[in-house]
Parts: C-alpha cells; structure tokens; sequence
C-alpha cells in the first residue's frame, strides 16, 4: 500500500456513527487517506474490509486512543476527529492544500474551525470567530506562563514525522480536548506557525455538562486534566516543554474506568461533586513520582435521569 496523504484518527465508542463518518470523509477528501479507529468495540459489517481502515482495540481513554492512533499513522498529514461529528465537504482538501501552499517547513500547522450543536438551540456562533480559538479565551485554563497569541489545536492539520518528533499528545491527560491545548503550546514553543482557516471544516454534537453520554469526559476534563494543566503551566519549567516520549502512551490506564467501570465512574462523580484531591501520575512528563493535585469546583451540577457512560453498547468487558 503506498502512503496516504493523510492519517485520520478516530478513537470512538459510537460504532453507529462510524459508516457516516466515513462516508463523510470520502467527500471531505479527494487525495489518498487511511481513518484509523481506536475503540473497544468492533467495526461494523459495512466497514469490515474497507482497505484504508485502520481498527486498533484499546479501552483506554480518549487522549490515549490518539496517541496510540498517531503511533501508527503513516500519512504525510495527520487529522483527527470525534465520531458525533464530521468532516464538511471538501474541506480536508481545502485544509491540506492551504497548509502546503504557506508552510515554510514542516514545523507549520493548519488550525481549523468546528462548530458545535450546528442548527440546534445550543448553537454558539462566537465558535466562528478567530478569537475563540486563542487558548487564553477560555478563563479556566489561562496560566501564568501561556502566551496571549497562542493558539488552540482542537481541530487541525500538521505534519505526521513533526507530531511523532515532539511526541503526540500527552496521555497524562485523559480528555483530547486539553491534551490537544498542551500539544499546541508544545509545538508554539519549538517554533511552529499556526494558520486559521477562515470557514469551519468539522461539525459535532454538543453535549453540556453530563448529558448523553459526555458525563466522563465532563469529570475528567474538569476534575483531572484542567488542574493538571494549569499547574504545569503556572510553573515557569513549563517554558522549556517542548518534547515528551512517544511511547507515554504506555503509562497511561490500560481501561478508562471513568467510562468503562461505572462504580469507579460514580465515585469519580462524587468526588468531583465535592472538590476532591486526585492523585495522579503525569507520565508524559518524565516525572514518575506520584502528585497531588488539589482542584475545587463550584459546579453543581447532577447527574441527568438516564445519563449514558458507554456510548453505544450496553456492556463491560
């Protein structure tokens, strides 16, 4: 098989959505391209055979399925997405041909747009302007030592040997969404370039809070990876972050309890319920001694009626 354009990286747990998503890539796309799926579930009959699927089996959390998809990726670029949403058509194109025609080394990268909630009440347009997109836009994850003009990286493209050289996104983080913020100021801080394109190339589901089946990343992103966060990036060492291991995925959870163990879902809830100390391994960073994070929440929220931690399959293996 001869290399793909681009790797596309899905770590999923909504098997339904995989053939649309496919099918959605295919007209996003018009070059060559190999979707890579990391899940604990099987593909689908329909795309059981499909030659540029690529299944890897992992129970692990969110940011760990994408490291372990990047680990594997051979594409000249590296894209990546979430299976309660898509790719717009033609925009991969679009994305990828604007990078090459303004990159002035390999170290430059395509930022991109998504919109959440499109045509629901929970549509927010402020998605759509340039400003949201600077990673202090959001209050909760400002630190001290974040430049104002740095971008975020929820959504992009970048240069699949550049991602591997300074070590993909870091599994310490269980959620993608901060994972993605540290890879950006990581590869802002070696010297990358980001480009915005100006029109939204991804659209997805939104799910506020602990509602359908978003409570464990909803606890995991505000209990675990935003006090993580801030702390490495209050720290004035956090400068020189650059580099991490390739391999960090291996220290990582083998199984996500928060979304495949409900007991340790529940006391994980409860615990972020009242402001609790997690302690907690940051193994991307080369520190193998165990810290202490202490966080608080002013968030009071509950657990809706029939809130899903599974995704689609009613199971625990």
């Amino acid at each position: 098989m001869t290399k793909p354009k681009l790797s596309v990286i899905l770590p999923g747990i909504r098997s339904q959505n995989w053939l649309s998503f496919y099918d959605r890539l295919e007209d996003s796309f018009d070059g060559d391209f190999e979707l890579i799926i990391i899940s604990p579930y099987e593909l689908p009959e329909t795309l059981a055979n499909a030659p540029d699927i690529m299944h890897i089996q992992d129970w692990g959390s969110p940011a760990r399925c994408q490291q372990i998809g990047l680990a594997h990726a051979t594409g000249e670029y590296v894209t990546w997405g979430a299976d309660d949403g898509y790719f717009l058509e033609g925009k991969l194109t679009e994305a990828v041909n604007l990078l090459e025609s303004t990159a002035t080394s390999n170290k430059d990268i395509m930022t991109c747009k998504y919109i959440e909630g499109a045509d629901t009440a929970l549509y927010e347009d402020h998605m759509e302007r340039d400003e949201y997109y600077k990673i202090n836009f959001s209050e909760g994850l400002r630190a001290k030592h974040i430049p104002d003009d740095y971008w975020i990286l929820n959504v992009g493209i970048v240069n699949t040997e550049y991602a591997k050289s300074i070590g993909g996104w870091d599994s310490m983080f269980e959620v993608t969404t901060i994972a993605h913020m540290d890879f950006a100021i990581r590869a802002q801080r070696n010297g990358s370039n980001f480009t915005m394109m100006e029109e939204p190339i991804f659209v997805c589901s939104h799910m506020p809070d602990t509602s359908g089946d978003h409570a464990p990343i909803h606890v995991a992103q505000l209990g675990h990876d935003e006090p993580l966060f801030r702390e490495i990036y209050n720290d004035e060492k956090s400068i020189d972050r650059v580099t991490i291991p390739m391999d960090n995925w291996k220290g990582s959870p083998e199984r996500w309890d928060k979304r495949f163990n409900e007991g340790a879902f529940l006391k994980a809830f409860v615990d972020f319920q009242r402001g609790a100390v997690y302690r907690s391994t940051p193994v991307g960073s080369g520190d193998s001694s165990g810290r202490c994070y202490q966080w608080a929440t002013g968030d009071s929220d509950r657990l809706r009626p029939g809130y899903a931690i599974m995704g689609d399959k009613d199971k625990d293996k």
